[in-house]
């Protein structure tokens, strides 16, 4: 019988032959978008001259659903520097609202705060969910960066999962975690405590969500080399062998 590699993140793995691993696709988060913060309240910061950092695709739907809410067009961010984490946001915010942006080699946490220092940059409109990592927000203050934060979406567990119908727990299944925000859905939708009990390998998009696995008693079995979902899944054989 195939391995079963059961996918629980938001966006799906990509479309490749993987021979003798059978992908099942059970998300267990749903994204709600919303904000609390008017034209104005923007607008202001905007005065500033801070980085526009966007975190995800998500924020680049949230932020285009915001812009259309508000009947706002294009002139609006018109001279701002805007910066994403990673070539995926990168290219999704070009193709979604024709906006250019950097984005730092590491796409990773600190590496994003220290590219930010390293430019002299000092101020930053953090355009992402409504609830970041705590460490990730705690790692601005360290390094003495001033940031206001635009949440545009928020991401809830998905109760609804038929993930708990259909997880068979062994050990020669695997469970693909792309984000922290995994872990609170997998919880709820398997009913655990915490991630102590799975007899299922876990194999994780990078060193943050790493960490927070551990943080729930949960073991990494593989690490992606690259925090990109494609990058994960064309080097598949090498992470499971």
């Amino acid at each position: 019988m195939s391995s079963i590699i059961y996918h629980v993140g938001l966006t799906p793995p990509p479309k490749l032959d993987y021979g003798k691993f059978k992908i099942c696709h059970h998300p267990v988060l749903k994204v709600e978008y919303e904000s609390i913060n008017a034209p104005e309240d923007i607008r202001d910061i905007l005065h500033v001259n801070p980085v526009i950092l966007i975190m995800s695709k998500n924020a680049v739907i949230g932020l285009e659903k915001w812009l259309h809410r508000y009947d706002i067009d294009d002139t609006f961010f018109q001279g701002a520097t805007f910066w994403t984490v990673g070539e995926k946001t990168h290219s999704f915010l070009k193709k979604t609202l024709q906006i250019s942006s950097s984005y730092p080699k590491i796409m990773t946490g600190d590496g994003l705060i220290d590219a930010l220092v390293q430019n002299n940059e000092s101020r930053v409109l953090l355009i992402s969910g409504s609830d970041p990592r705590k460490e990730f927000i705690q790692s601005f203050n360290v390094a003495k960066l001033n940031y206001f934060h635009f949440p545009v979406y928020t991401t809830q567990v998905l109760e609804a999962s038929d993930l708990s119908i259909a997880f068979r727990d062994t050990a020669t299944n695997f469970l693909v975690m792309t984000s922290p925000s995994c872990i609170h859905g997998l919880k709820k939708n398997l009913d655990i405590p915490d991630l102590s009990s799975l007899k299922t390998k876990i194999i994780t998009i990078g060193p943050t969500t790493s960490e927070a696995i551990r943080q729930h008693s949960g073991r990494v079995f593989r690490e992606s080399r690259m925090p990109d979902i494609n990058f994960l899944y064309e080097n598949l054989d090498d992470l499971i062998s």
